[in-house]
């Protein structure tokens, strides 16, 4: 990736800081921005760029830091201290912290622009089809969740993305991938009788 060196400094400390954890590491971060940009081209998005590429590359910063609070909102606040230290203006990091904040599943907050809502449809749609099962029981080996509870983890949360697209391109991948989650947990089920 080439951007401007400002942006170039983010990757940088992105790759750095992630590391190689396929579920939410450098990898995840890699395919959501491959999401966004289909997202985007599919759609004949007006976007700011350079808004949309910074949030992807921070959009799970959080994960990295110890906290109570939820990896977004940490996320959100890392962000944007460190978009401040590159000289990024406030209503970039606004922008910015807006879309980290709006990605998340659990904190609920709609997204408020176009750039928020690519990220959120990227973030979901890496979350589903077989990456998605694989992320499922990776994290869960490493929150030390069995079998079972990861499969509960589809149920509560996986399969109810797919309703929660902003774009028509997204449903419909969204859809496709959601059926291959369930078809999987078909097998699953069968195997177990």
């Amino acid at each position: 990736m080439d951007f401007n060196p400002r942006v170039n400094v983010v990757v940088r400390v992105c790759r750095k800081l992630y590391g190689g954890d396929p579920a939410h590491g450098w990898p995840h971060i890699l395919r959501v921005m491959a999401w966004a940009e289909r997202i985007v081209n599919s759609e004949g998005l007006d976007v700011d760029p350079e808004v949309l590429v910074v949030s992807v590359l921070l959009h799970d910063i959080g994960r990295v830091y110890e906290g109570s609070d939820h990896h977004a909102t940490r996320g959100s606040e890392a962000a944007s201290t460190i978009l401040e230290v590159l000289g990024y203006d406030s209503r970039f990091r606004g922008e910015v912290s807006k879309a980290i904040l709006a990605h998340s599943y659990s904190l609920g907050y709609k997204a408020e622009s176009v750039e928020a809502m690519v990220l959120s449809d990227a973030d979901k749609l890496d979350a589903l089809g077989a990456i998605g099962i694989a992320r499922v029981f990776h994290t869960g080996a490493l929150m030390g969740r069995g079998f079972e509870d990861s499969l509960e983890h589809f149920k509560a949360k996986i399969l109810r993305l797919k309703d929660l697209m902003y774009f028509s391109y997204s449903r419909r991948v969204a859809e496709e991938l959601t059926a291959r989650i369930l078809e999987y947990l078909r097998w699953w089920g069968e195997e177990l009788e």
